[in-house]
């Protein structure tokens, strides 16, 4: 049987410094495993930062921020005013060369030295695992970065459906402030219609039920109510007539000017005027096409307005000669004329209820359609978490197979609630009430989903029962998320995956957030170590593990791993260089002002400086063997 073929992966060819603490270096990386080494304050450490920079893959501060601003501090210090060259050959054999001086982006140029539009940190074209010292011990405490761990075995999936759920969510957002207007709205309409029903009993009272012209004065008086029906809707058609000029006016003028002033002189006559003239010229015809539109809708608009108001003319003058024969029908009638000045009244005021209840039921409409629109999103929604979680829990299985029976790797479905803790806190700041406590009877009890639905139904009762709230503390719950734009976002409110890493401990598995630090890196290393495209670069994997662990595990996973992934370490301990047979190992060196890269070579090349740096010295290392005898 054949052995089995190495996959293709990602590696890092060379690093060149061009200024700096390391001016002047040049590191030539093997495909396998490289070790650096040197005395304390050498560099070491700053050749792993410098890579992780030019990639652009620097811990982001609000995750991290203590780490952050060091990695960030240690780069700016020993970079200065130099550069730096990074070469890296693809998965695919494509090599690409990035530059990047110090607070600017990486220049990335491909193998004929010709620029290019690759980011590295924006596309996934290369990657590489990137770990600085005691980032192994914290993955093992915070399940965000267990979270992201998994996540790096499927990056280009999880990166896709990470993009489609930002986008639902700001559909979501969009739909949540849509709904919030329509409620206002509603409830400024539903107080106005509630009075339908009044207004029509008190009408009917007031009808003449008796004597010859019973008849035809109910249906003057209907006929009168029905022309201020008239006169209203004409007057407010005219007024929607004016705010569709305005409006439209106004968005069409503001999208020209943004699209006039997007491209400033500068750029428009720069190096690059060709390209923006292009640009321009399209932008000219659309902005001429938009001013075009909003010239003709202003003028059909003005025609229909005119129309309008030729008829309202029209219609005033016809419910004059109406308005007159009413009254002479009403004088004649001694029963309503003592009544007649009320009944207009009500019938006045019947007109715009009756012009509230229409309003209200296309808002009603509306609201339905709203709701149907967010009812397919979250399903979208929840159909894209549900196959990130699917993956997730692939991987878990996978991982578990593959270090059993030490190491187990599980995973829930949205088993993190902290960012719907963040949101009901934000809600009940300002309460008078110990809000802590209820958040968290509330996180425990409900789901974001039966909150969002009890809150908009009210009904504090099922809350006390859902909760163990009292009714007080409930009914100001309600209160304070009732028409919130937060109710909305803590419906469709992203919870993490909660990932759990467990050591086999004895009989019994232990959560690594329970275990002291060296068991911590026992448990996270061996998942780092394992195959992938990326290269993995680690400052001093061995701190805080026995030599016993590393020559078992690290050691036997370091010969497995470097046939199929490139390994970059920095390393004080001589069992990884030496028992893991690095392809090359670099030896730094300082005079305090500068470092300098001062030998390159195998383990058996470089026998003195691994003894002296790593094992104390040969004469140490002589002693050792004589006292314990091998």
């Amino acid at each position: 049987m054949e052995p089995e073929k190495p996959k293709a992966h990602h590696t890092v060819v060379s690093l060149e410094v061009t200024g700096g603490f390391l001016k002047g270096a040049k590191f030539e990386f093997a495909d396998g495993l490289n070790c650096i080494i040197g005395g304390r304050g050498t560099g070491k450490t700053t050749v792993l930062e410098f890579v992780r920079y030019v990639l652009g893959m620097m811990p982001e501060e609000k995750a991290t921020p203590a780490r952050a601003r060091a990695i960030k501090a240690l780069v700016q210090s020993n970079l200065g005013s130099g550069r730096i060259r990074l070469g890296v050959q693809t998965k695919h054999g494509v090599g690409y060369l990035a530059e990047r001086p110090w607070n600017d982006s990486s220049q990335v140029f491909n193998e004929q030295g010709e620029p290019t539009a690759i980011s590295f940190d924006r596309d996934l074209i290369f990657k590489a695992d990137v770990y600085s010292q005691n980032e192994i011990e914290e993955i093992a405490t915070n399940p965000s970065f267990q979270l992201a761990l998994l996540d790096k075995f499927i990056e280009e999936d999880v990166r896709r459906i990470d993009a489609d759920i930002r986008k639902i969510h700001r559909d979501l957002g969009q739909n949540a402030a849509e709904l919030l207007r329509v409620d206002r709205e509603m409830r400024d309409l539903r107080e106005s219609a509630s009075e339908t029903q009044i207004l029509e009993e008190k009408l009917k009272g007031l009808q003449q039920t008796a004597g010859p012209d019973a008849k035809l004065v109910n249906a003057a008086h209907a006929q009168k109510a029905l022309r201020e029906r008239e006169r209203k809707t004409l007057e407010a058609l005219r007024g929607d007539l004016r705010r569709v000029r305005s409006d439209f006016d106004a968005v069409v003028t503001g999208l020209a000017r943004r699209l006039a002033s997007r491209v400033d002189p500068d750029v428009a006559a720069g190096p690059n005027k060709d390209v923006f003239a292009i640009v321009a010229q399209h932008v000219q015809e659309l902005t001429v096409l938009l001013e075009r539109a909003a010239g003709e809708i202003d003028r059909q608009t003005e025609v229909t307005d005119g129309v309008v108001a030729e008829q309202e003319q029209t219609l005033a003058e016809r419910h004059a000669k109406q308005d007159a024969e009413y009254r002479e029908l009403v004088a004649k009638s001694q029963e309503e004329t003592g009544r007649a000045t009320e009944r207009a009244q009500l019938q006045q005021r019947y007109a715009e209820v009756s012009t509230a209840r229409k309003e209200l039921d296309l808002r009603q409409t509306e609201r339905r359609q709203r709701e149907t629109q967010r009812q397919e999103l979250t399903a979208q929604l929840s159909g894209l978490r549900d196959e990130r979680f699917r993956l997730r829990k692939k991987v878990a299985d996978q991982l578990s197979d593959s270090l059993a029976p030490t190491i187990r790797v599980t995973i829930t479905q949205a088993g993190n609630r902290d960012g719907y803790r963040v949101l009901l806190t934000e809600g009940l700041k300002g309460q008078s009430m110990k809000y802590t406590a209820v958040v968290e009877r509330i996180v425990q009890s409900a789901s974001p989903e039966e909150f969002s639905v009890l809150v908009q139904r009210e009904d504090a009762a099922r809350l006390v029962e859902r909760t163990g709230l009292d009714e007080d503390r409930a009914k100001r719950v309600v209160e304070a998320f009732r028409d919130s734009e937060l109710l909305y976002r803590i419906e469709t409110v992203e919870l993490d995956d909660l990932p759990r890493i467990e050591l086999l401990d004895g009989k019994d598995y232990k959560d690594s957030g329970d275990l002291s630090t060296g068991q911590r890196c026992t448990t996270i290393l061996p998942i780092l170590l394992l195959e992938s495209e990326r290269p993995l670069l680690i400052d001093q994997p061995e701190d805080n593990l026995d030599n016993a662990f590393i020559y078992e595990t690290v050691v036997k996973s370091l010969k497995g791993a470097k046939g199929r992934r490139q390994l970059i370490f920095v390393t004080h301990n001589p069992n990884i260089p030496v028992l893991g047979d690095a392809e090359r190992v670099f030896v730094l060196t300082s005079d305090g002002k500068q470092g300098k890269l001062h030998k390159v070579g195998t383990v058996d090349e470089l026998k003195q400086e691994i003894e002296l740096l790593l094992e104390g010295g040969r004469e140490a290392f002589l002693l050792r063997k004589k006292r314990y005898g091998h």
